[in-house]
């Protein structure tokens, strides 16, 4: 086990209470009666299973924007937490996160009556233990889940109380994984790089369009893949959870159904995936990602046992097929360290599609009770059922060149300690040194106009490449990029990522540009320059003749001579990204450098 992991580990707490005999206050699961678990049940009730079984273990891991630590339950038949050991093994392991927006509390629910079930082997479960390993966030959005109240997602039938669906910072947890302003997405980002997970499972709760559906289901954006772990996910591992939930639980399940206006559905366009979303986040490491959404506008009762149901068979295919998984993930993993080039951005195929069958409800207009607008409604009278187009493949719209290393410089602590989370590792130079890099200019981008998760989204950035020499200094960061953190290095450090340290801000300071100048005494000092220097005057004249801008206009005359000075110089690090790119690393990464 490597140092960082070990120290994970041991930094754990155990959950301790009173044995199951001397216990008559664990919490039961009642959503039957539209109840969900509040954090502290769902903590209780995980300690129970910790203190019955020995296959159970209840962790402590990072701290979260609410003070509380973020818990981890990890099943194994033989009792073990280290997941190094556990992939040894060659058991695969399944996360399942839950409460991301604590107002769709389904999954929470979900998540404790399969590992109860799991554990006393009801059904016949537990024979799963001996080619998967199970574990689970009860509750991430703790901040949230202690904000309860019956007025929250006041459309959502059921459960009777809801958390809130921001954290305690008044983050938006699900568009936090890969920038991690949050304690929460920075102690998950520990999980995780601890895990490295095969597949990982997101439990959600939407609303829009009203349907027959109980559980839709958002699959990692298979071009993100490895050709062949894609060609496995289309055709073989989405199939057989489809047709598993509804030849065995009569339960069928439709992709996530995205719409623009409300009105019957003629079509489902693919969710295109930003690594800021929890299965975006997945993407970056080669797991096999999902996240269920069930309907909101279906009992509650029946959104947990959809969200059990689906959970219940991730495990059987984690378990079913661990070997395949496991070849697939470390074959997508050496593809990855052999990639000359990578995708950052996605746009959708119109030209491909599948055809599914939708099973939806008409669409009418009505006149509301209250203000009597017109609006509409799905009559749960008139049930039809439809073939559509499901329009699911996308291709590259932004590639890069990848290259050998980029170089952070020091300043950025906030940029490198989200590296270091992310378990990327990194060289400090030992002295001051210049080097040939490939450097980006921004020659323009779009902020928003109103912040987004606390920032000012940048996006639609163009820019421009110059192969220049760049002073470097000591305790500067150089990042090779061939290892297993290599596509969440490069979807941060280009600042074309929509998903990027650039879009989220990180480094907007550098666009402000240098020290310029003063009108106040500079001519004395171009005076000095041009009585100097005949050739600069000569050029100046020509100037003044061949553009009349110059010709007539003193300040475009001030512009063109402190441009054509040394002390322009200055200027190319306006707009300069001050992320360097290192084409050809060399022995840079031997000791000493």
């Amino acid at each position: 086990m490597n140092r960082r992991v070990s120290a994970i580990l041991s930094a754990v707490l155990l959950i301790t209470g009173l044995s199951a005999q001397e216990r008559n206050d664990i919490p039961a699961l009642r959503y039957d009666e539209n109840k969900s678990l509040t954090w502290e049940e769902a903590v209780s009730f995980y300690s129970d299973l910790d203190n019955r079984y020995s296959e159970a273990t209840l962790l402590e891991m990072g701290m979260t924007d609410a003070g509380r630590p973020l818990h981890l339950f990890i099943i194994s038949s033989d009792g073990e937490t280290d997941p190094e050991k556990i992939h040894r093994q060659g058991k695969t392991i399944v996360l399942i996160n839950n409460g991301i927006h604590s107002g769709e509390p389904e999954g929470i629910d979900a998540s404790a009556r399969f590992a109860a079930d799991l554990l006393a082997d009801r059904n016949g479960l537990k024979k799963y233990l001996r080619n998967c390993a199970v574990a689970i966030i009860p509750v991430y959005n703790i901040g949230g889940a202690l904000t309860r109240s019956r007025y929250w997602r006041i459309n959502q039938n059921g459960p009777e109380e809801k958390g809130a669906r921001r954290n305690t910072r008044f983050l938006d947890l699900n568009r936090d994984f890969v920038k991690q302003d949050s304690r929460d997405a920075k102690a998950f980002a520990e999980i995780f790089q601890l895990l490295d997970p095969d597949i990982f499972l997101d439990t959600h709760t939407t609303n829009g369009s009203d349907h027959q559906f109980t559980v839709t289901l958002i699959a990692t954006q298979p071009e993100q893949m490895h050709p062949e772990m894609e060609k496995y996910f289309r055709e073989k591992m989405l199939p057989e959870l489809y047709t598993r939930m509804k030849e065995e639980y009569g339960n069928e399940m439709v992709p996530y159904v995205q719409y623009t206006e409300r009105g019957e559905i003629k079509a489902i366009i693919g969710f295109e995936e930003q690594a800021y979303y929890s299965t975006g986040y997945a993407a970056l490491f080669n797991s096999f990602g999902f996240m269920t959404e069930t309907l909101v506008y279906k009992p509650y009762n029946e959104r947990v046992i959809g969200t059990f149901q689906l959970i219940s068979e991730l495990v059987r295919f984690a378990a079913m097929n661990n070997r395949e998984i496991i070849r697939l993930r470390a074959d997508a993993n050496r593809h990855t360290l052999d990639a000359k080039e990578f995708v950052i951005d996605w746009e959708q195929d119109t030209t491909r599609w599948d055809m599914l069958d939708f099973r939806g409800y008409r669409y009418e207009e009505t006149t509301t009770p209250i203000t009597g607008r017109k609006s509409g409604f799905y009559n749960h009278d008139k049930p039809y059922t439809e073939t559509i187009r499901y329009y699911n493949y996308f291709k590259p719209a932004i590639t890069v060149t990848i290259p050998d290393a980029y170089i952070v410089p020091f300043a950025w602590e906030e940029v490198i300690r989200r590296l270091e989370i992310n378990g990327v590792h990194m060289k400090q130079l030992q002295h001051d040194t210049t080097m040939t890099v490939e450097t980006y200019y921004i020659d323009g981008f779009e902020p928003a106009r109103r912040a987004t998760q606390g920032h000012y989204f940048n996006s639609n950035v163009k820019l421009r490449t110059v192969t220049q020499e760049v002073d470097f200094f000591r305790g500067d960061y150089v990042v090779p990029v061939n290892q297993k953190s290599k596509k969440y290095i490069i979807t941060m450090l280009e600042p074309q990522s929509e998903s990027g340290f650039f879009a989220w801000n990180f480094f907007d300071s550098f666009l402000e540009g240098q020290d310029w100048y003063s009108v106040w005494g500079f001519e004395s000092h171009l005076k000095e320059l041009l009585d100097h220097d005949p050739a600069l005057r000569e050029a100046f004249e020509k100037a003044k003749q061949s553009d009349t801008k110059v010709g007539t206009d003193p300040v475009a005359q001030l512009q063109w001579l402190y441009q054509h000075t040394p002390a322009s110089e200055l200027e190319k690090r306006t707009r300069l990204y001050p992320v360097s790119r290192l084409m050809r690393a060399g022995n840079m990464f031997n000791a000493g450098n």
